[in-house]
């Protein structure tokens, strides 16, 4: 019973020096791999909110297909009596924002003489004073300045030049305008009688 005893005690004795020795290891153990479960749950948890996160809004303005920060408007032949001459340019919001779409008259070419907007002076004012005193009329308008995402809106130019219709001062315009226009042709035979450069701006919205 004694050497039993005796025995039990020694085991404890072997398991107490067996812990003891063990200790700084099994706890060294324990924390890294604590650590390592803190760790992993933290980077997963950081790769699920960047996910849920990276999706940005995005927008994107076409001009009939081709990203452009002007149109061009070109008119081959003027002459009094014409048809009125039109042009539509169409733009599409492919982006998610919705936008606001702005305008403005850059330049003005007709037949030899060229107002632009910011050169020599000239002003959007100056130049539609200019362009005031022809003949013709040159009207531009578009058919919405808000653009919603899928959205399409559009820009269109009008010339119209009717005759004076017995207003002698008119009819003497037209004559002198007209015979001009034909002599510029007829030098210029590639070049359009009539440019007009508009400037776009687009503006995202926050809708």
């Amino acid at each position: 019973m004694e050497e039993e005893i005796k025995k039990e005690k020694k085991k404890k004795s072997l398991i107490l020096l067996f812990l003891k020795k063990n200790k700084i290891k099994t706890l060294l153990f324990l924390f890294v791999a604590l650590v390592a479960n803190t760790y992993a749950w933290f980077i997963y948890n950081r790769v699920v909110s960047a996910n849920l996160e990276a999706h940005v809004k995005s927008w994107q303005i076409t001009i009939d297909g081709a990203m452009s920060d002007s149109l061009t408007f070109q008119i081959d032949d003027l002459y009094p009596g014409m048809p009125e001459y039109s042009d539509t340019v169409t733009l599409s919001n492919e982006g998610e924002m919705d936008a606001e779409i702005t305008f403005k008259v850059h330049s003005i070419r007709i037949m030899d003489e060229e107002y632009t907007v910011g050169e020599g002076g000239e002003t959007q004012a100056s130049m539609d004073e200019r362009v005031a005193n022809y003949p013709f009329q040159i009207t531009l308008e578009s058919s919405s300045s808000h653009l919603s995402s899928g959205g399409e809106t559009t820009i269109s130019l009008y010339v119209n030049w009717d005759f004076g219709n017995g207003d002698e001062e008119k009819d003497a315009l037209d004559t002198y305008w007209g015979e001009k226009s034909y002599d510029f042709t007829l030098a210029n035979p590639t070049l359009p009688s009539l440019e007009v450069v508009v400037d776009v701006n687009v503006a995202q919205t926050n809708g």
